[in-house]
């Protein structure tokens, strides 16, 4: 059997990501950003059916692929079912906007890292960075028909207003 280093440095079978402690203490992470810094119903709706739902066939549209580091950095990332979806308008700034699929955007950990930087750097940079991802939306799906187009194709419509 091939074993590999933990980030703590601990010895671990090639075939797992991370030791036992490592795996509970980033759960505890999680656990304690849910609790003390996010708010609960948000925290609630990331745990939701529907949030769930929503995640594969999101991921799937864009077909797990970081569009805006392709588009803006020229990297092309393939992401993984643990990557982040960004909601473009905030959750906190519009709650009806939470399951609208032309609100989503998956995007790698870096990406999503700055992209939040830039939204909390001051009002006109978010904005800016909202219209942006946008723009990036539309030429990466143009070819496509557009990203009604695909959204489409995947039974997905936007909620109602």
């Amino acid at each position: 059997m091939l074993y590999k280093v933990c980030r703590c440095g601990a010895l671990i079978p090639q075939s797992i990501r991370v030791c036992e402690k490592c795996q509970q203490q980033e759960q505890s992470r999680h656990m304690v950003y849910n609790n003390t810094r996010r708010d609960r119903r948000a925290a609630e709706f990331y745990v939701s059916k529907e949030w769930r739902a929503m995640r594969p066939v999101i991921m799937s549209a864009f077909d797990y692929v970081d569009i805006y580091a392709l588009h803006e950095l020229g990297e092309l990332i393939t992401l993984k079912e643990s990557d982040p979806i960004h909601h473009i308008v905030e959750l906190e700034e519009d709650w009806t906007q939470r399951l609208n699929p032309f609100n989503l955007i998956p995007l790698s950990g870096s990406t999503h890292n700055t992209i939040t930087a830039l939204y909390k750097k001051d009002k006109a940079t978010m904005r800016t960075t909202q219209a942006r991802i946008r723009q990036v939306i539309e030429c990466h799906f143009n070819e496509a028909g557009g990203i009604e187009k695909v959204l489409e194709r995947l039974n997905l419509v936007a909620p109602p207003q």
